[in-house]
């Protein structure tokens, strides 16, 4: 007999005790505890085990697979676990990243910005505004172009959420 503690935020098992956790815990919102056979650890990794399609018991969906193949499959199911956060955090990275470079190079106080003024006042005309202007536009294009790659990557896929995982606004926005 063995008690097999489920994590509903990690969506698997993440321990197996010989004693049942649950004695003098007042909350576990976060985990349910299942009694059953103890896991084979020799051909299954613990963390293998998932909620059935009911919802009221546990269930090794790899079962059938070496343990080396049980370990793609769990890492490719975790990635599909956290890929929408990291997608989530890539978009507001990147409309963090684009406002700094929108309020610092290109703000009402910027060299920039004074210089381009500078140049129109001596030229008489606002080219050198126009032309600051049309490079805000190209940040702010290109951001948009950076946000639509990542809401086309679906987290609900293995590679796409691999991907969701290590995307790097800075770098991106910085080629």
């Amino acid at each position: 007999m063995a008690y097999l503690i489920y994590n509903k935020n990690h969506k698997h098992v993440t321990h197996q005790l010989d004693y049942d956790p649950r004695e003098g815990v007042e909350d576990s919102s976060t985990y349910i505890v299942f009694e059953g056979e103890k896991i084979d650890t020799e051909n299954d990794f613990i963390t293998n085990y998932r909620l059935n399609a009911a919802g009221d018991g546990l269930e090794n969906p790899y079962k059938s697979l070496s343990k080396a193949d049980q370990l793609v499959k769990f890492q490719d199911d975790q990635a599909k676990v956290y890929a929408p956060k990291y997608q989530e955090h890539a978009i507001k990275m990147l409309k963090m990243e684009v406002r700094g470079v929108l309020e610092g190079e290109y703000g009402d106080t910027s060299w920039k910005v004074e210089k381009a003024k500078e140049v129109d006042l001596i030229n008489g005309d606002n080219e050198a505004m126009k032309a600051l202007a049309l490079e805000k536009k190209a940040i702010r294009d290109k951001g948009n172009a950076i946000e639509s790659e990542i809401l086309a990557l679906d987290p609900t896929v293995a590679a796409d959420a691999k991907k969701l995982m290590t995307y790097n606004v800075t770098e991106k926005m910085n080629s």
